[in-house]
């Protein structure tokens, strides 16, 4: 009997010293390294694929320098008709909404232009890529997105005649964890 309690010991103190470790192999970086010239830190995730519908995809890394956090869009919208392309203004809303009803709201750092692609075919689809969109996140905020898994993700974006809209995207139970796991991987 004392042997059986050992080798269980054994096995669940095993499993609960791994868990650390665990986490820390499912973490993808474009970039982790201390920059030679600045000596600050700094850490890119890869992206995941957080929005898939037909006409809408977007990617999503986190990126932190030193003790500054950011989360980094590339969107993807497509048509088929032909429009001009979509641009992101400085400042614009990134809306996530949480499964417990929280609200978090980030403001794009930059103006991005979307370039504009056609893929030849019948009927052609045409499509707007917006990429490296970057909203910078507090570490309050980061703290909201353990709180509850999010839902749904709303991005405004502008025109061409200068009128700023937005698109509403469900996130897929599949993906919910991802944006927490992100996360995790640069804390």
């Amino acid at each position: 009997m004392k042997r059986l309690f050992t080798i269980d010991f054994l096995i669940i103190f095993f499993y609960f010293s791994c868990l650390p470790f665990a986490h820390a192999q499912n973490c993808k970086y474009k970039i982790n390294e201390i920059d030679k010239f600045t000596n600050k830190f700094t850490k890119i995730t890869k992206s995941e694929k957080v929005i898939g519908t037909f006409y809408t995809g977007g990617e999503f890394s986190v990126k932190r320098v030193d003790t500054s956090y950011y989360f980094i869009f590339d969107y993807a919208l497509s048509s088929y008709s032909s429009f001009e392309p979509y641009s992101i203004s400085k400042g614009a809303a990134l809306i996530f909404l949480l499964e417990n009803g929280e609200v978090i709201t980030l403001n794009s750092e930059d103006v991005i232009y979307g370039t504009l692609k056609t893929i030849v075919g019948i009927p052609p689809v045409y499509s707007c890529y917006l990429t490296n969109v970057s909203y910078p996140v507090s570490r309050i905020q980061i703290e909201k997105f353990f709180r509850s898994p999010v839902k749904s993700i709303r991005f405004y974006r502008n025109e061409s005649n200068g009128k700023e809209d937005y698109i509403d995207n469900e996130i897929k139970r599949k993906n919910q964890d991802d944006i927490q796991n992100l996360i995790k991987c640069i804390l």
